[in-house]
């Protein structure tokens, strides 16, 4: 009876101990967990693509690799690595990785400290040489035939983008263009990257009809004309400012003293505002891109707008101001290849572009780093003097040419380090909850609402008649990405709350607060003040819509198509920018 019984059991559980049945239920498991410590969704709801892709692809792995002991985990490496690279990326930067964003690795690895580029290096490399290391050459027929179906659907996916969305469509579940979540919860993580990988192919098969639009240059001429006929035109001070947060948003954290440094917190009393940023965590080229063509960064050519821009003139904020009559320049506080920022300052309209000297020997610059040692990055009280004097110069020499001063900062970019020696940690974390570099960002916001406070004051007195913004590009990962957020119960984890930003206005050396507005509101607030016209008051305050919403796609998309189209173009003509002004309150 006991061995009857035990035969019972063991054929019971039999295919539970199959290799393919174990690799599913690691995979339930795995993101099951993933998902209650804020991860992607369990992937047990997506048989449609996902699952069998995922089998296939484990069969495939199995076929080639050479029979061991440790087979069944060897083939099962490059899949579980996708999937921890996919959780990794969201529990850190809030989105679902691209396929295309795959470009953006030597930008990361330029700005991570050594150890953390070799950690990574190690993760990302020892799985895949394993599993190379074990695939038998001898077996190539099945390595080839096992091959061309995962090749059809690349194939389908770069060449005939239109087919695959199509089925994919009439095949999978609902896709939310606003919702990563919820998308990857009904189609699975790797199902969403081959479709918004085809998505974008196809956009880039149909932007040649946007280049030279009509509609969108009768548009910008009709500003150009706007800002040409206005006699005493002001300077426009723009400054983004690379990760910066306001510490009193996070509601359950206390500090030994107050992080804002006391000249900064009396200016802008009651007068800091919110922008909503395209991003979170990473990629401020697409903060930029927002914020200096007034258009979302749809992701829909490139998963950084910047990255294809060939240097030819398109249809942003930049170029209007340039043929309204005015001088444009960009000063960019890091690298000249960093997000491709030189073609893509000039595609813009900024007629000169500064690095610092120690990044871009033999260009004509201003500024200087100065000291950096043990911080990485040009602190930005030193940008901003060095701006100052520019400014000032300028002003004194061009009295009758209006500037456009474009900022972007680097201070303040993980792993946010401070030098003891000049500025030393004043602040300190109280409670329970430990992220290091939450402290040590913390301490730089003191130090840097010092040197924008001094900055803006001293602004005001050489330029008084003046539209100044400073913006934050997006929110810092931290440690622990959105997790430190919530922990900390950051604007009360309102809706979206991890891209809701701190955006600070002054005109004519007054601070003043607009109601809630997107980073790509800014050109039209800027253009508002260069004209002298006011924004619709009508419409009684409130919340801008959240970045996880519909609204604004459809309104949005011809003028973005337009914009890139022109980016691309190697001789295009100038034409642009439809800049309607929204309806925001001020007070």
């Amino acid at each position: 009876m006991y061995r009857l019984l035990s035969a019972i059991w063991l054929n019971a559980i039999k295919p539970m101990t199959n290799r393919y049945a174990g690799f599913l239920l690691f995979l339930f498991a795995y993101t099951f967990i993933m998902q209650k410590f804020g991860g992607l969704p369990s992937v047990m709801t997506v048989w449609r693509l996902e699952i069998p892709l995922l089998l296939y692809l484990y069969a495939y792995f199995n076929l080639i690799t050479r029979k061991s002991r440790f087979q069944y985990l060897v083939a099962a490496l490059p899949i579980l690595l996708v999937y921890v690279i996919f959780d990794v990326y969201y529990l850190l930067l809030g989105r679902l990785l691209h396929i295309a964003e795959v470009t953006e690795l030597p930008e990361l690895l330029l700005v991570l400290p050594l150890g953390i580029k070799i950690l990574i290096i190690l993760l990302l490399g020892l799985p895949v040489l394993v599993f190379l290391g074990n695939v038998s050459l001898r077996r190539f027929r099945p390595l080839v035939l096992g091959a061309l179906p995962l090749l059809a659907i690349g194939v389908a996916m770069e060449r005939y983008p239109d087919f695959f969305i199509d089925v994919f469509k009439g095949t999978q579940k609902t896709i939310c263009w606003y919702s990563d979540i919820q998308s990857v919860s009904n189609n699975g993580r790797i199902s969403m990257a081959l479709y918004n990988e085809a998505h974008r192919n196809r956009a880039l098969k149909k932007i040649g009809v946007y280049r030279g639009d009509p509609a969108f240059k009768q548009a910008f001429d009709s500003k150009v004309a706007k800002v040409h006929a206005v006699q005493d035109k002001s300077n426009v001070h723009l400054i983004v400012l690379e990760s910066f947060f306001d510490p009193s948003l996070f509601y359950g954290a206390r500090f030994s003293r107050d992080p804002v440094y006391p000249s900064f917190s009396t200016f802008f009393k009651g007068k800091a505002g919110f922008s909503i940023s395209p991003v979170f965590g990473g990629s401020t080229a697409q903060a930029e891109f927002e914020a200096l063509c007034g258009v979302p960064a749809l992701q829909e050519i490139s998963s950084i707008e910047f990255n294809v821009f060939t240097g030819a003139k398109t249809l942003c904020l930049p170029n209007l101001l340039a043929q309204g009559g005015y001088h444009t320049i960009a000063s960019n506080a890091f690298k000249p290849d960093f997000f491709n920022s030189t073609n893509a300052y000039e595609g813009l309209g900024f007629e000169n572009i500064y690095y610092a000297r120690e990044y871009a020997p033999g260009r004509d610059t201003y500024f200087s780093t100065g000291d950096i040692a043990n911080e990485m990055y040009m602190f930005d009280g030193d940008l901003f003097n060095q701006n100052l004097a520019f400014v000032k110069k300028w002003i004194s020499e061009n009295p009758d040419k209006p500037l456009f001063n474009y900022i972007n900062t680097i201070y303040g970019h993980l792993p946010h380090l401070l030098n003891p020696g000049k500025r030393p940690m004043v602040v300190k974390l109280l409670g329970k909850f430990r992220d290091n570099q939450f402290e040590r960002a913390a301490n730089q916001c003191y130090y840097r609402t010092q040197a924008i406070a001094a900055f803006v004051r001293e602004l005001i007195r050489i330029d008084p008649k003046s539209i100044i913004i400073l913006v934050s590009d997006h929110l810092p990962a931290f440690t622990f990405g959105p997790q430190t957020y919530r922990s900390l119960n950051y604007h009360g984890k309102s809706e979206d709350f991890m891209h809701l930003n701190r955006i600070y206005i002054v005109e004519n050396g007054q601070p003043v607060r607009y109601s809630t507005i997107h980073h790509y509101d800014i050109p039209r607030i800027i253009l508002s003040y260069v004209t002298h016209e006011k924004f619709n008051q009508t419409v009684a305050s409130g919340i801008a819509a959240p970045r996880n919403t519909c609204l604004g796609e459809d309104r949005f998309h011809e003028q973005y198509m337009a914009i890139m189209a022109d980016a691309m173009n190697n001789a295009p003509a100038l034409p642009p920018i439809a800049m309607k002004s929204p309806a925001v309150k001020r007070d």
